[in-house]
């Protein structure tokens, strides 16, 4: 049975007592001496509260001792009380001392036991102590300067004031949604990625399936109380209730974080009617610019870009000289819808994308303003957003106007270049001697592939300072990365070392590019080792966990 064990000296030596939870409540020199838990307890029960700056190491284990036994073992008062000198038994952990301040002045102790008597009155009242508890307390702070603020303090833990749960809410779960098996499950990949790499920080994750459980299932969590919920580019934030006035997660307590892959014009409506307390996580700091000025209502944007994931089989043999692991889309067939506009958004679009297509370094929204400037259009912020958001098949067909134009010149170069997708039997070019196209592969087939590759090609959705999990994925399978600039790859990569960077200016160049790098394997192998490297130590998931743990921190 999986139970935590505190070697003390507080018992005779080899005697053997069962801690429960009221007696722990009541003295915590328990806490005190060697102490081993179960692996997976952090997981179990959260990590330690950092927003507590004295007796972490207590508080922690009043919660674990709820769900695990303690039991306590006696050692002889001559063992120093140090964790080197124990053998930790199979699958168990030392736990730490705790975080923060080494020796808590008596001020933040007194806060710490305040907090604890409000978690647990309850408990005390059933026992007939919370009234002695009390008492006790209200003596501490009468020797502290300052009583009037130090009893305002206990009364706010007691009453469950906002301070309190400032406390009491870093304890709790997060609350990771999925469900949407949009880009090949692509958008579940990395909300699993990233509840492992949360839970591997010690954190307490509660994944939650929204396609398989449905939208009504979400009313469970109203009244909940979470550390922080989390979607990856999900609607779920916006769901409405049968008043139409009342957003679902303004009834669920925690700060709700929104990780944006796309452009966040993309998500308007979404974004429009988010709960109160709502964050927007993206990959591009020009993305953060643009929702922090155009969106009002959310509390803060923050960078975080996705993280990259190894290949589960480790290195591969190299069986493709290029792959290209995207979808094609045909961008004429857009031009058409747009060919369909009233005349002056018709004209307006047409020349936005010539604006993008002869500044291809330009994001989106400074060339749809040029486009505006043009034609004398002056709007306000909600209609710049707006009609930003109607005219978006302008962004989607530039997009695929490149992607195509980079595939077709390496192609007509005799660059043979495997895909996979059924959507590159509707490409002009289908039928090409060298475009080998297989099925399509869900994300985690993708990185075999990647494995199996000595370049992969990244084409950028327009992310003009973007980095994306197809980029780090490509360099943590120990494949040359081969992609169209962006400001983030060059200030996190070294091009020519890390990974291989284009211009969009410069397509004529790529061929000469490709040829040379396949001639060499010994320049291949090095830029491959060199990425893998860099992404390694810092575009792994538990890299953003980490990251994100640090935003969560400092919300507030």
């Amino acid at each position: 049975m999986e139970e935590i064990i505190c070697y003390t000296v507080r018992l005779p030596e080899g005697t053997k007592q069962n801690i429960p939870f009221m007696e722990l409540l009541y003295d915590e020199r328990w806490a005190e001496g060697v102490i081993f838990c179960p692996e997976g307890i952090f997981q179990e029960v959260g990590s330690f509260n950092s927003r507590l700056s004295a007796n972490q190491r207590y508080e922690f284990l009043l919660r674990a001792v709820q769900k695990y036994p303690f039991t306590a073992i006696g050692i002889p008062a001559g063992i120093p009380q140090d964790v080197s000198h124990f053998q930790a038994p199979d699958g168990f952990i030392p736990l730490p001392c705790g975080y923060g301040i080494p020796n808590p002045a008596p001020l933040d102790r007194y806060r710490t036991d305040c907090y604890i008597a409000g978690k647990y009155q309850q408990e005390l009242l059933s026992s007939q102590c919370f009234d002695s508890v009390i008492q006790c307390l209200l003596a501490d702070a009468s020797r502290m300067p300052g009583y009037e603020e130090t009893t305002k303090w206990l009364e706010d833990m007691i009453s469950h004031a906002p301070q309190y749960f400032e406390i009491d809410d870093n304890t709790r779960p997060i609350l990771i949604y999925r469900g949407s098996d949009t880009c090949y499950n692509i958008l579940n990949l990395l909300a699993d990625q990233l509840a492992d790499a949360l839970r591997s920080c010690g954190q307490q994750v509660i994944v939650f399936d929204v396609e398989k459980e449905g939208n009504q299932a979400l009313t469970q969590w109203i009244d909940c109380r979470f550390k922080a919920i989390i979607g990856v580019q999900t609607y779920v934030f916006s769901i409405m209730m049968q008043d139409k006035e009342t957003n679902l997660h303004d009834l669920i307590t925690g700060p709700k974080y929104n990780i944006i892959l796309d452009h966040p014009s993309l998500m308007k409506e979404h974004i429009e009617n988010g709960p109160k307390d709502y964050y927007l996580l993206l990959h591009d700091r020009n993305y953060i610019s643009f929702a922090k000025y155009y969106y009002s209502m959310v509390k803060g944007c923050f960078y975080l870009p996705p993280g990259g994931t190894l290949p589960l089989e480790g290195r591969a043999e190299k069986i493709y000289d290029i792959t290209f692991i995207g979808s094609y889309y045909n961008y004429r067939d857009r031009l058409f819808d747009i060919a369909a506009f009233e005349r002056p958004k018709r004209f307006l679009a047409a020349r936005f994308l010539l604006l993008m297509r002869r500044n291809p370094d330009c994001p989106a929204e400074l060339a749809f303003q040029k486009a505006l400037d043009y034609y004398h259009i002056s709007l306000d912020n909600d209609g710049f957003l707006s009609l930003f958001f109607e005219l978006r098949l302008a962004s989607f067909c530039i997009m695929h106007y490149y992607r195509e134009k980079i595939i077709r010149t390496l192609l007509d170069a005799g660059i043979e270049i495997h895909v996979y997708s059924p959507t590159w039997h509707n490409a002009p070019f289908f039928g090409h001697e060298k475009l080998i196209c297989h099925p399509a592969l869900n994300a985690e087939e993708s990185l075999k592939v990647m494995a199996q590759s000595r370049i992969s090609l990244n084409v950028m959705s327009w992310h003009k300072d973007g980095l994306t999990e197809r980029v780090l994925n490509a360099m943590l399978c120990r494949s040359v990365v081969l992609s169209d600039r962006s400001t983030a790859l060059e200030k996190n990569f070294s091009d020519g070392n890390d990974l291989l960077l284009f211009s969009l200016h410069q397509i004529h160049q790529l061929p000469g590019l490709v040829k040379g790098l396949l001639a060499d394997d010994a320049r291949l192998e090095a830029i491959a080792n060199h990425g893998f490297e860099k992404a390694f130590a810092n575009h792994q998931w538990k890299n953003r966990a980490e990251r994100f743990l640090e935003i969560l921190e400092n919300r507030l």
